[in-house]
């Protein structure tokens, strides 16, 4: 896993944005879980790459999740 963003975001940062951007995104059924929420941030922290967060995400769909 390398760490492809020279910053990062913290937790209050990314709580706050979040909040509204799936509150937006509720309106058209179509708002992040906790589980999708949680790589989200380790994907804009550099975490994981690129790669890893779609195959988690699409995994993680296609578990119902």
């Amino acid at each position: 896993m390398a760490n492809q963003n020279k910053g990062s975001i913290s937790r209050e940062q990314f709580e706050d944005a979040f909040r509204r951007m799936n509150g937006s995104w509720a309106y058209e059924n179509a708002e992040l879980s906790e589980s999708e929420k949680e790589l989200l941030l380790k994907r804009l922290n550099g975490e994981i790459t690129d790669e890893e967060y779609n195959r988690a995400f699409i995994e993680g769909k296609g578990k119902g999740k």
